[in-house]
C-alpha cells in the first residue's frame, strides 16, 4: 500500500494559487471598504452590488462652482480577482461631459494604468483623485479628444455643455440622493473657480 499523494497537476496548482490570490483581494477590500465607510469626505456614497466585495457601486456629489454642482452621479469600480496587484475598472454610469471620462462612462486616469498602477493606491485615495478631477481636469490623462479639445479651446462653451449634461443626465434623482445620505453641504478644497477665463 503507497501512502505517497500524487503531485498536483498545474490545473490544480493554478485553481489553488487563484483562491489564494482571491482571499487576498477580498480581504484587502473588506480592510478598505471600512477605511472608506469611516474616512470618506463628504459627497460620496457607496454600496457593494450584490453583495460582491467586488462590485462597488458609488454616487458622488459635483463638487461646488463647476459644471457639474448639483448632480449626482453614479460610479462603478470592478476589481478584478488580482487586486491591488491588478487596477480596478472604475466607469461612471450616469452620463458626463468631461475630458477625462470616454464615451463608454471609463475614467482615464494615470493611476489607473497598469505601467503605472501600484498596490499601495487605495480606494479611498483613486475616489478622492476622482473627485478632485471634476474639479481640475487632467489635459494629459484624456478620454475624450474632442472634449479635451473644448476645455481647452473654447473654455465656457465646454462649460455651457457640461452644465446641460448634469442638468440633464445627473439631476434626476438628487432629492433622493440628498435625502438618503444627507449631503447637503458638499466641501470640497482648492480653487473653485478653475472654470473660469482670467
Amino acid at each position: 500500500m503507497n501512502d505517497e499523494k500524487e503531485p498536483l497537476e498545474s490545473e490544480e496548482l493554478e485553481e489553488i494559487e487563484m483562491r489564494v490570490i482571491q482571499g487576498y483581494s477580498y480581504d484587502r477590500l473588506q480592510s478598505e471598504l471600512r477605511v472608506v465607510e469611516r474616512e470618506s469626505p463628504e459627497g460620496i456614497a457607496i454600496t457593494i452590488k450584490d453583495d460582491d466585495i467586488f462590485r462597488w457601486r458609488v454616487k458622488l456629489q459635483g463638487p461646488k462652482d463647476t459644471p457639474y454642482e448639483g448632480g449626482t452621479f453614479a460610479l462603478k469600480l470592478y476589481f478584478p480577482s488580482g487586486y491591488p496587484e491588478s487596477p480596478p475598472l472604475i466607469s461612471f454610469k450616469t452620463k458626463i461631459f468631461h475630458p477625462n471620462v470616454d464615451s463608454f462612462g471609463i475614467v482615464h486616469m494615470d493611476i489607473l494604468l497598469p505601467s503605472i498602477w501600484s498596490p499601495d493606491i487605495t480606494v479611498l485615495s483613486m475616489l478622492k483623485s476622482i473627485q478632485d478631477l471634476l474639479v481640475y481636469p487632467k489635459p494629459t490623462e484624456y478620454g475624450e479628444p474632442q472634449v479635451l479639445s473644448m476645455f481647452q479651446k473654447e473654455t465656457q462653451r465646454f462649460v455651457d455643455e457640461a452644465k446641460q449634461w448634469t442638468e440633464k443626465y445627473a439631476m434626476e434623482n438628487k432629492n433622493i440622493f440628498t435625502r438618503k445620505f444627507k449631503m447637503l453641504n458638499f466641501r470640497c478644497c482648492g480653487n473653485r473657480n478653475k472654470y473660469v477665463k482670467e
